[in-house]
């Protein structure tokens, strides 16, 4: 038992690595992020999109991108168009890539959201033979009908894989109506420039609903060591409302803030929802954002895809950039989207 118990564990380091890689990993991060860098390619020059792009929508796996009115036409005639997952400084190593096929555009202001459809995808975290070692072991938990609201597809749950390369913000979301209100956690947002700000919610959810009826609605980063408690919110999508009497922690009212915000938050930013576009298992929001307050200084809850430490071989904690650690959160059939 002992030989056998042996040889699969060599046939197991031999196809995946001195370490499995788990799909979401939880990380501490000072926001902005700036371990990854996201390049736009397939125009004239190459553009550095780090900021201002977001996943619009899962199923189908939309990415919008915001610009100008002059590159948004540019865009919508480009063909072979990709945005590229480098690691910040140093050797900039090329980590993965998505292919983009214009979708359509959405305005926001004086600029554009261009929504874009996805493709294809390459990952160079790993020798391709390890990685379809990893693919063949997430492909195990992967199943279509396991989530009918999200029905992505196989190349989709691979190109979510190069995506979450790049750490994404989760953050709370408050939406107070009347006495009552609720309170989620989300990580399909971004900015979009200009003090406007998309993220996406599941469109067969009691948040979407909730969200386009009241239009206000303030986004609280949250500090690293509150993952546990915001990781128990998921929940909340599926309510109408709660008490605020009912969270597991604190709440406070910031001076310009006009809802309850954890007592905890690093920051809170205040929008007004401006439009709602249905993209499928998804209802993209563009808000504009009226108040903004700082309330600590401290590394904020990212998450990333396992196999952007491939090259560390580091299976507990990774040290990033800015000297904050990573942990994981286990295996999954894809990285997770609230």
């Amino acid at each position: 038992m002992t030989i056998a118990h042996n040889f699969r564990g060599l046939l197991k380091r031999a196809a995946f690595g001195p370490v499995y890689y788990p799909q979401n990993v939880t990380v501490g991060l000072c926001d902005p992020q700036a371990e990854i860098d996201v390049w736009l390619h397939g125009l004239d020059e190459s553009v550095n999109v780090t900021y201002c792009h977001i996943m619009a929508s899962s199923a189908p796996l939309t990415i919008g991108i915001s610009c100008q009115q002059t590159m948004a036409a540019a865009l919508g005639r480009g063909k072979g168009l990709s945005l590229r997952f480098q690691k910040h400084g140093g050797e900039q190593a090329l980590l993965g890539e998505i292919a983009l096929d214009y979708y359509r555009a959405v305005p926001i202001g004086e600029r554009q959201l261009c929504l874009f459809r996805v493709s294809g995808y390459r990952n160079y975290c790993l020798p391709w033979l390890r990685l379809w070692a990893h693919h063949q072991q997430y492909r195990k938990t992967y199943r279509p009908d396991k989530n009918p609201d999200v029905p992505i597809t196989l190349l989709e749950a691979r190109a979510m894989i190069v995506f979450f390369l790049c750490p994404r913000p989760v953050n709370l979301v408050t939406v107070e109506e009347g006495d009552r209100g609720n309170m989620f956690p989300i990580n399909l947002m971004g900015s979009l420039g200009d003090g406007y700000f998309g993220f996406g919610l599941n469109s067969h959810r009691m948040s979407a609903p909730l969200v386009n009826r009241v239009r206000r609605v303030v986004f609280s980063s949250i500090p690293f060591e509150q993952v546990s408690v915001v990781a128990r919110m998921g929940a909340n999508h599926r309510k109408s409302s709660i008490a605020w009497k009912d969270l597991p922690f604190r709440v406070i009212r910031p001076k310009s803030i006009g809802a309850p915000v954890p007592k905890f938050a690093v920051r809170a930013r205040e929008m007004e929802v401006e439009d709602a576009y249905p993209l499928g298992s998804h209802t993209l929001f563009v808000a504009k954002i009226v108040s903004e307050e700082q309330l600590a200084y401290k590394p904020q809850f990212f998450d990333m895809h396992g196999l952007y430490f491939a090259r560390s071989g580091d299976k507990a904690s990774v040290k990033l950039r800015d000297g904050t650690a990573a942990f994981p959160r286990g295996p999954g059939a894809t990285p997770r989207v609230v």
